[in-house]
């Protein structure tokens, strides 16, 4: 498929998470499409990829909440102001709750829920500012459903709708729009890592793809075809809302 560059020209963007993976992509179609982007991310080794896009790197920890302000505020002042803001910065925890520290809860609620927060609580006065603007989270297909050992990853994803829902509602005024969005089993390195090491991993990728209703993997271009469209003025009326991009996971 072939898109035609510039629907989001002229918008200026935040990525959170976006060194690599999903928001990787993100970062590089919303460049396509005509945005200055600015990512942030907690691997500095990033860095190269990102500046290859032609956007703008700083290496930040999302749940150091005022680090996160003073990247915000900073990157507004050189991009002259903000209009989409992509809170996607996460990672991955399997354990059962008895094998969960609670050091190992707070650190991954600080980024996967926290984080969002924190974010869009930084980002929200620059939209204002802006006369208007997207918020985008990265939600999951597990926002809406439940999967073992997942004991601080799926509460946080469901956080994360929450929070969506509730900023949609308080700053509809400030035609600020507010969506998540949400994948499934997606080819990114970070699922890639989960099959190293396992018995059969070839078994295991198989159980993922038949996750989905078309028996395989997304592709991190699919699900940010999904952000251009909520970062866009297409979705103009598209607010406090979940975009599945998850290959029909939750139809089941």
């Amino acid at each position: 498929m072939t898109v035609a560059p510039g629907r989001l020209e002229g918008k200026r963007v935040l990525i959170t998470g976006g060194g690599s993976g999903i928001n990787f992509a993100i970062a590089e179609r919303f460049r396509a499409e005509g945005a200055a982007v600015s990512v942030a991310d907690l691997n500095p080794d990033a860095r190269a990829a990102v500046e290859g896009l032609g956007a703008r790197f700083a290496p930040v920890d999302v749940a150091d909440a005022a680090a996160v302000d003073a990247w915000v505020n900073e990157e507004a002042d050189t991009l002259g102001g903000i209009d989409v803001t992509v809170a996607g910065a996460g990672y991955e925890l399997v354990a059962k709750a008895t094998d969960l520290t609670v050091e190992q809860w707070d650190r991954h609620m600080a980024v996967m829920l926290r984080g969002p927060f924190v974010t869009f609580k930084a980002a929200l006065p620059h939209l204002i500012a802006a006369g208007g603007g997207s918020l985008i989270a990265l939600g999951s297909n597990l926002s809406f459903a439940g999967l073992t050992g997942f004991t601080s990853y799926v509460p946080a994803k469901h956080g994360v709708i929450g929070l969506v829902r509730v900023l949609a509602i308080d700053y509809a005024e400030h035609n600020i729009r507010v969506n998540a969005l949400c994948p499934g089993p997606t080819d990114t390195p970070l699922i890639r890592r989960q099959l190293v090491g396992v018995p059969n991993p070839e078994e295991l990728l198989a159980s993922w793809e038949s996750d989905t209703v078309f028996n395989r993997l997304g592709r991190p271009e699919e699900v940010a075809a999904g952000a251009v469209f909520l970062a866009s003025d297409e979705s103009s009326f598209v607010t406090g809302s979940s975009l599945m991009v998850d290959g029909g996971y939750t139809a089941r």
